[in-house]
Parts: C-alpha cells; structure tokens; sequence
C-alpha cells in the first residue's frame, strides 16, 4: 500500500487554509494557528478549533474554494500507474474526510485515513474526531485490512509524517521544507509532477 499525505504534498499550500479567507473564518483560523505556535493548545485542540470554525458552512462552499488551491501535477496518471500493480492507494491526513472523499473521486484513491467531520444536509454540523496522530490512524486501517505496516510506502512533507516514516517500510518526504522531514525518511526528493514518485519507486513494485 501507498499513502499519501494531502497539504503541502498534493495540494501545494495548506488547502483550508488558503479558502479560509473567502470563507470568512481567516483571522479566527489564524489566531488558532498562532495558539499551536505559542504552545498554548495541542495538536488535536488546534484541528477541533479549525473545524468547529466550518460548522454551519456548507459542502459545496468549502470544496468550491478548497479545489481553487493548486495541486502537483499528474495525480491521477501516478495513481494509475501504482493500482496497475496491484498496489492500494490512500490518502492519510489530518485534514477533515469529507476533503478525502472529493479527492479519491476526483483522483481515483482507493481510500482515505483522516479526521472525521460530521456532515448533514450538506452543511458541517456534528461530530469532530480529529486525526492528531496520522501513524496511529494508519495503523488502524493496516490492522484491519491484515495489511502489514512493513509493506506500506508513505510519502508526505510536514513533521506529523516523521512518525508515520518511522512504522512504514519505506518513506519519501516529498517537497519537505524541515530538515528533520528529510533526515527522517529513507528518500527525499523535489519535484511538481507525481509521477516521478511513481518512477522511483517502480523498481520495488
């Protein structure tokens, strides 16, 4: 299996982030990010205050601005290219899963690990069960699936994917600005098309 991280590795910028604004909830977002900065909340309080912010906003508006984001080139083709091998292909972020949903449909990923935001009538409303640790919500899926953590390649950027690297089999940081990232995975490289994630690893498939 193959994972792959969304913000600053699919999206190149924090996708919510940037819709923040025309949606109306930038300084509040910022203000949360600035608590995280200081050490005044955790993780986990940093994503439930972010996504409390989306409650009473609706899907189709968020997703609108959210897909106005760029993102790396060739997405699907190196999707493609790894399911022709027989390899499952996910998405594991923090981000909220009703992103991930979008995503897979509009990429072809067979699946996603991430936080949960509940959804009604097509408005945010409901439960927040932030994904405050992305390794141990792969793990989860993994268990499920009989899916051994040693066979699994993950491929992010930021440094809540340095404890994902450390439980899978092999790990890229992809486009990473932190050295801690780099130094933490078994690959690093720099590049705006996916497909050359797919070429290097081609001779392990």
């Amino acid at each position: 299996m193959v994972s792959f991280d969304v913000d600053g590795t699919l999206f190149r910028k924090a996708a919510l982030h940037q819709a923040a604004g025309a949606l109306g909830i930038r300084e509040e977002w910022d203000a949360i990010d600035e608590r995280l900065d200081l050490r005044g909340i955790t993780l986990r309080e940093r994503l439930e205050s972010h996504y409390r912010l989306l409650q009473g906003i609706r899907l189709d508006h968020i997703l609108r601005e959210v897909f106005k984001v760029e993102v790396i080139k060739n997405i699907r083709e190196a999707v493609n290219k790894l399911r022709e091998h027989g390899i499952r292909v996910v998405l594991l972020t923090d981000l909220p899963d009703f992103l991930c949903v979008d995503l897979a449909e509009r990429f072809g990923f067979d699946g996603h690990i991430a936080s949960k935001v509940g959804i009604r009538m097509g408005i945010v409303e409901g439960d927040i069960e932030p994904l405050a640790d992305k390794s141990l919500g792969l793990q989860e899926y993994c268990s499920e699936r009989s899916i051994p953590l040693s066979g699994c390649v993950h491929v992010g950027d930021g440094v809540n994917d340095v404890p994902v690297f450390q439980i899978v089999g092999y790990s890229i940081a992809l486009n990473a600005q932190n050295k801690e990232v780099d130094v933490s995975a078994s690959h690093c490289m720099e590049t705006c098309d996916l497909l050359d994630v797919y070429r290097h690893l081609q001779p392990f498939l």
